[in-house]
């Protein structure tokens, strides 16, 4: 999950070549919160032939090449994110297909991850940015992009497009954050913005293309705070919008999971007058 509710504005200010072929107007709302799992349209930063381009993509590789729908849908969830390990091994979908070669950025103010505790029902979600840039503004992660032909009920054929996000080995941070599930200790291939202007040039080298998906954010260039639930039927009490800070009683310090005794922690005389 990722938020991308910051101005354009912030984008073609970082690339004044970008030209804007966006077709969609999203809400603040729709710009939030961005769900990869639901395969939601987002905003991409896109090299294509000589051009630059700002338009919207599908999150999520479409596995052409699973004809039954429930297989093709479980194969997708596993083509939303692409490793950085996997992208030069020649048996490796991405390599194969050529797709290490189309270069996307997608623009993010946040991203959300989920930190398991113990004996908690209810995951942590986690707001995350890099501290290389100002709060409202954008950093840049790099992903690889698929078009592809969908038959249509009429037997006329549309280009889609979807995308991948990079991901790499967690910084000790995300460790903590990110520590559970299938893909626990895995994050978002965060780079410095010289890196991302290089992964969308025209004169990227292989050198470039190596040395880019092989670095890794140092854990203090990480800002971070804890959010409210993010999806659900819970509505935040304070009506403040989804990815500003909330606080859960009891979290314990990253590091350790064993949720901490707020009986211990808080006067009994407050408890009372609470």
């Amino acid at each position: 999950m990722v938020s991308q509710n910051g101005e354009i504005d912030l984008i073609t200010d970082i690339f004044p070549e970008l030209q804007n072929v966006k077709h969609l107007e999203f809400s603040t709302e729709q710009l939030t919160l961005i769900n990869a799992n639901a395969f939601q349209l987002a905003n991409v930063v896109v090299r294509h032939q000589d051009r630059l381009l700002l338009g919207e993509m599908e999150w999520g590789i479409h596995p052409a090449f699973e004809t039954d729908k429930a297989a093709f849908h479980r194969r997708r969830l596993n083509m939303v994110n692409a490793r950085q390990e996997n992208l030069l091994d020649p048996n490796s979908y991405w390599n194969n297909k050529g797709l290490i070669k189309n270069a996307v950025l997608i623009p993010v103010n946040k991203i959300y991850e989920h930190r398991h505790i113990d004996t908690w029902d209810t995951a942590v979600p986690y707001a995350i940015s890099t501290n290389h840039q100002p709060e409202e503004e954008y950093f840049y992660i790099p992903g690889i992009y698929q078009v592809y032909d969908e038959q249509l009920p009429d037997g006329q054929k549309r280009k889609y497009s979807g995308f991948a996000m990079i991901t790499t080995e967690a910084n000790e941070t995300m460790r903590h954050i990110h520590n559970h599930g299938e893909n626990k200790h895995r994050m978002p291939l965060y780079v410095p913005l010289e890196m991302a202007r290089q992964w969308v040039s025209p004169k990227r080298t292989f050198g470039d293309f190596k040395e880019i998906i092989n670095y890794q954010l140092p854990s203090e260039d990480l800002n971070y705070h804890t959010v409210h639930p993010l999806t659900g039927k819970r509505q935040r009490p304070d009506n403040k919008g989804k990815d500003a800070a909330w606080t859960w009683p009891g979290l314990p310090p990253l590091g350790n999971d064993t949720p901490l005794n707020i009986n211990n922690i808080i006067d009994p005389r407050l408890q009372k007058a609470s």
